[in-house]
């Protein structure tokens, strides 16, 4: 069996699953959305990108070090973008109810470290909450990875797109690019900022005070940036950058151990 096969837990089957040696490793859980993505990029944008990049991250990772994937869960907390065909939402208790289910299943296989990574924005805060008590829960060492907080964008960004072009933009569609280029309408693509009001204080979309914002609010269209600026070669740095990254992370985790325990005890 290919050490690339080996890499996806469900390729395997369940005598090859018991006899893994799960003392060091990590089980790695990629989970995205289906929802709008303005009338170009394909509702499962969100999924495809976190999907590829743990793909190529895999792909990186030395051979000694033990890490399998489980297969994407496409459905996120997408309710931010309620009110366009196509988007499909989890609630908040469904989604941390099926990962609790998921951990419950890795912890009873006898791995020791499972791994969140995240591709949906809406996703965050209902990851972080559902780790700690995965943790408590199950016993298992939990994590969670942001890959939007892993890297800068390798090519020059202006402030603007920085600031407001975090759905649809340049960079989703630079990415989707460069993963699949038939299901991008480069044709539809558009350009749309948000006319946040400047009221002189930190409020904002996100950050440390933040308006429980709906995309139907603020963009008819759905998208929030330029996406008339996406390229595949952008997308394709980005994807580099963020996987050599990734690689490094995912080999950390897999030896992590809290200072207590020592190996074998």
């Amino acid at each position: 069996m290919s050490q690339t096969t080996t890499r996806y837990l469900a390729h395997l089957t369940w005598p090859e699953i018991a006899a893994l040696d799960k003392e060091e490793g990590v089980v790695i859980l990629p989970i995205g959305a289906v929802e709008q993505h303005g009338p170009h990029l394909p509702t499962l944008t969100d999924t495809l990108i976190v999907t590829h990049l743990l793909d190529v991250a895999l792909a990186r990772l030395p051979a000694e070090v033990r890490a399998w994937a489980l297969p994407s869960l496409n459905y996120g907390k997408s309710n931010e973008h309620s009110g366009f065909p196509g988007t499909v939402s989890l609630s908040n208790a469904t989604l941390n109810a099926v990962l609790h289910d998921i951990a419950g299943s890795v912890a009873s296989a006898g791995f020791r470290r499972l791994a969140l990574i995240n591709g949906h924005g809406g996703n965050v805060a209902v990851l972080e909450a559902a780790a700690r008590d995965i943790r408590a829960a199950t016993g298992l060492l939990c994590f969670c990875i942001q890959p939007s907080f892993l890297v800068e964008p390798p090519f020059a960004i202006s402030e603007q797109e920085r600031r407001l072009g975090f759905h649809a933009g340049e960079v989703e569609t630079s990415l989707i690019l460069a993963i699949a280029p038939d299901l991008v309408h480069m044709e539809r693509a558009l350009a749309h900022y948000a006319r946040f009001p400047d009221t002189g204080t930190p409020l904002f979309f996100f950050g440390p005070t933040m308006t429980a914002w709906l995309s139907r609010d603020w963009s008819e269209s759905g998208v929030f940036g330029d996406a008339t600026l996406g390229t595949a070669e952008k997308g394709s740095a980005l994807i580099e950058s963020a996987a050599d990254r990734l690689a490094t992370l995912l080999t950390a985790i897999s030896r992590f151990e809290l200072p207590a325990r020592t190996k074998g005890s």
